[in-house]
């Protein structure tokens, strides 16, 4: 089943997936056909435009996750609390001013590529919707502050109502690095320019094995590819690989799309490509798309046993009803409006917050970087910096740095992590239904709601 997004996109250029016939050879093969694989291929070619380049795809580019996300373009700013442990003062810095720089990179690659992804760089609105998120983002900004940057305005209620459209956000700042689009649509821009610089894409291509020998290979249910370097690009699956199953957790996200209704959004302040969320666990995110519809996502949905991702993150919302409400609370107004596409799709979480990235142990040809916390169309773009500077073996500011290697906490095995995280997410939707209300929940119920892996920062959770 196609999101709301990948249907729109295949209507405007139809798919026309090759996949692989037969073993074939490579410098480098990039397992994931998503914004990760795809930016790496572009900055390998960068660097080198003779590197012989095979992607291969489960099924096509901007089908997983890269076509199902919220369409927010962030930075990471409001990671700042979560990076500077980890990376120091300096390279906290860099990293920060790095993912406002992507996102303007991304803009200017889809104005010079004809990519009309419907790029708008309108900011973000970090918004309380209850009494308990109000200065969620405090941390964020003390640490940024304290390092001499400064990207988020703090607003009055007034404003921030006054912005959003609605009453219901009490609270907010306003960081203007952030920008919206067309996830699918870029995903297969992205796709097209690959293959217009020499990159080899194989579509309907599943991996069914990963060879950690030396040369490592990668086989597929249509062939082998043989490579001296092989990047992993596969984010929430990952998962399925034993690597990394106490690394990353997979969870659902889902999204609705409303009929367009350009004159009522503006009617509500809703004018241009603003990205809006609130600050809860189980996070709400919306935005105007181009044509005047609203898109409402909500974080939290189902996690999936024992790395078995497969499938079932690519089927129609499992709670279009809940995602609805949701929206109404917001904006009672729209009660009326149809609802003309739901859709589900995986954001990983990681024990540190962060995304990870580095060389396979024992078999250090095979690269890899996922765990982008919901957080990903922005910061996959250094994302595929850093894993093209390791597919390369080059020595420099992206292979480099602290987010290589950095060995984080593990999240729980199975069965404790499947049963436990079922726990804890009946915990946090208690929790935000409490906070919704203005209730105090129960000691219990904070207690396993606040084990929760960490979001954005304060628990903010996704945008995918």
């Amino acid at each position: 089943m196609r999101s709301y997004w990948l249907n729109q996109a295949l209507e405007q250029s139809p798919a026309r997936p090759q996949p692989l016939s037969g073993d074939i050879s490579a410098d480098i093969c990039i397992v994931g056909g998503g914004f990760t694989g795809l930016w790496t291929a572009l900055h390998i070619k960068e660097t080198d435009p003779s590197a012989d380049i095979v992607i291969i795809e489960r099924d096509i580019c901007g089908g997983g996750a890269s076509g199902r996300n919220g369409g927010f373009c962030m930075t990471w700013a409001s990671k700042a609390p979560l990076l500077y442990p980890l990376c120091g003062g300096q390279e906290t810095v860099r990293m920060v001013e790095a993912s406002e720089a992507a996102v303007r990179a991304i803009g200017q690659f889809c104005a010079d590529n004809g990519i009309d992804c419907e790029f708008r760089h309108d900011g973000w609105l970090w918004t309380a919707s209850s009494e308990t998120q109000r200065d969620a983002w405090r941390g964020a900004i003390d640490v940024l502050d304290k390092l001499g940057l400064h990207p988020f305005d703090e607003l009055s209620p007034d404003e921030v109502a006054r912005r959003s459209g609605t009453p219901v956000h009490i609270g907010g700042v306003y960081e203007k690095g952030t920008a919206t689009l067309q996830p699918a649509v870029l995903a297969r821009g992205l796709a097209r320019v690959c293959a217009e610089r020499g990159v080899r894409i194989f579509e309907n291509t599943a991996m069914t094995e990963l060879g950690r020998a030396s040369p490592p290979y990668v086989r597929t249910d249509r062939g082998v590819v043989k490579a001296s370097k092989i990047v992993l690009a596969l984010n929430a699956w990952a998962h399925e690989l034993p690597e990394f199953r106490r690394a990353v957790m997979p969870i659902c996200a889902d999204g609705i799309a409303t009929a367009p209704i350009p004159e009522r959004l503006e009617k509500l302040g809703l004018r241009d490509g603003l990205a809006i969320s609130d600050s809860r666990t189980m996070v709400d995110y919306y935005r105007r798309t181009a044509d005047g519809r609203l898109v409402y996502g909500k974080g939290g949905g189902g996690i999936p046993f024992a790395g078995r991702v497969g499938n079932r993150f690519d089927t129609e919302s499992s709670r279009p009803d809940e995602v609805r409400t949701a929206m109404l609370r917001n904006y009672p107004e729209l009660a009326d409006v149809p609802i003309v596409a739901t859709w589900r799709g995986p954001a990983t979480r990681t024990a540190t917050g962060l995304p990870m990235f580095g060389r396979m142990k024992r078999a250090p040809a095979i690269v890899y970087g996922h765990g982008y916390i919901g957080n990903g169309v922005g910061p996959s773009y250094n994302g595929g910096r850093i894993l093209a500077a390791l597919a390369l073996d080059r020595k420099d500011e992206w292979s480099e740095c602290p987010l290589v290697g950095a060995s984080g906490k593990l999240l729980p095995p199975e069965p404790f992590r499947f049963f436990g995280g079922q726990m804890v997410r009946a915990a946090v939707r208690a929790k935000d239904r409490a906070d919704d209300q203005g209730r105090k929940s129960n000691l219990l119920t904070r207690y396993l709601a606040g084990l929760a892996p960490s979001g954005l920062i304060a628990r903010t959770g996704d945008r995918n």
